[in-house]
Formats: C-alpha cells, structure tokens, sequence
C-alpha cells in the first residue's frame, strides 16, 4: 500500500508516533519523518511534494495543527487524523479522524480510503 513511499507523522507522544511508524514500515513505508510540532512538521515543508501521506494528532487545543492540516490538504497531501478526544469524527476536509488508541485495522483503512480519494480526480 505505500510500498516505497515518505510519510509524514505529526504526532507530540514520542511512543505514539514509533507506534505508528512501525505499523506504516509494515505497510511498506520506506522513509517516515517524525515532528511533534506544527513547527516541526513546516521544516519538512521541501519534502511535502514527496509525500504519499501525512497522519497528524488532531489537538482540539492547538490551533497551528488545524492551520497545519490545512496546509497539507491545500497541498494535495492525502491525510489520517488521530485524537484524544472522541467528539471529533470529522474534519473540514473530510478526512476521516481516528481516536487513539488507533487500532491497526482502522488505520489501514483510514490510510487506504485516503490514498484512494487522492488518486480521485
């Protein structure tokens, strides 16, 4: 599914990002670049052209990141949202939001959703 791809992790909890890292190496990932920040994220900005895909926290609390998610979906950057907090289920971009913990089978289906509404015209 993302055989030979870079994906971007938007994610603040170290464990949670190498979590997710390992679960999109096993999909096939070939290079995952971590931030823990809005700001973080914004230094792989040259890199964002090259990306199959973006999975970022959604902190109900930190407007950068929905700045941020806007960003990437203005970009053309198919995106996964994960939160802690189970009152969002969707964002302004359609993208689907998983509550974490974020089982393995409904990333795979987030990531799979959004990689085939990318490849929409």
């Amino acid at each position: 599914m993302l055989t030979g791809q870079k994906v971007l992790i938007v994610e603040a909890e170290f464990l949670i990002a190498i979590d997710l890292q390992r679960m999109l190496e096993a999909l096939g990932a070939q290079q995952v670049l971590l931030a823990a920040t809005a700001r973080e994220a914004r230094s792989f900005a040259p890199d964002w052209p090259n990306l199959a895909l973006a999975i970022v926290d959604r902190r109900i609390d930190d407007s950068d990141i929905g700045a941020l998610v806007l960003e990437l979906h203005g970009k053309g950057i198919p995106l996964v949202q994960t939160t802690s907090s189970s009152t969002l289920r969707l964002s302004p971009e359609n993208s689907a939001i998983l509550v974490k913990p974020v089982p393995e089978d409904a990333l795979t289906s987030a990531i799979s959703t959004a990689l085939a509404n990318k490849s929409q015209p």
